[in-house]
């Protein structure tokens, strides 16, 4: 009985060691196509509305992500995510015509494909966009100068937010003179409470 404990003890601590170290969940070919994913997810127009891709930064810290995560995932989840991989990669020329893999197309045509793909009436083929939409765009959206373009004013999101510090309106006396007044100018100030003349 007690050898089955410990073994089982053994067995949760390998567990959490295999959660703890840092995986490998995408093939190199599917790290192509989650990286070339997420340059025309993450890309903007400039002043002449030429599409400009995002930082090379940018694209690491979403596909290491990703990676990550199914890395300590299970090999059913990581083969699942495998032939979702699969599916983006080849489907161009059955939803824009575009006869080439997805990870080769240009980038104006890879966005038009993905947008395609978002706007599909077909459930399966918007669903097959979200699957790698959302785990892209959230680490992404984390850090630096993008986490700044949704409005909070921080490094990061594990980052400690900055207060801006309270100013005392004008012509009030500062918090400092108020707390420093005499106990018994307080006193006098507060009007008396009714029937406590008759009391005295």
């Amino acid at each position: 009985m007690h050898d089955a404990v410990e073994s089982a003890g053994e067995r949760a601590g390998r567990g959490i060691d295999r959660l703890d170290r840092p995986g490998r969940g995408l093939s190199p070919w599917a790290r192509r196509v989650a990286w070339a994913a997420a340059e025309a997810m993450l890309c903007d127009e400039d002043e002449r509305g030429e599409l400009v891709p995002p930082g090379a930064g940018v694209c690491e810290r979403a596909v290491a992500a990703l990676d990550l995560s199914l890395g300590q995932a299970s090999p059913e989840t990581r083969r699942g995510f495998a032939l979702l991989a699969a599916c983006l990669e080849l489907l161009p020329p059955f939803v824009i015509g575009a006869f080439g893999r997805m990870s080769r197309l240009p980038l104006g045509r890879r966005l038009a494909y993905l947008e395609a793909l978002e706007s599909s009436r077909v459930g399966l083929l918007a669903m097959l966009l979200l699957a790698f939409k959302v785990p892209l765009c959230i680490p992404a959206f984390e850090e630096g100068t993008e986490l700044a373009l949704t409005g909070l004013d921080r490094e990061s999101t594990a980052a400690r937010r900055r207060l801006p510090a309270l100013r005392p309106a004008a012509g009030a006396p500062p918090a400092a003179l108020a707390r420093a007044a005499p106990p018994d100018d307080a006193a006098r100030a507060q009007p008396a409470a009714p029937g406590a003349e008759g009391a005295a």
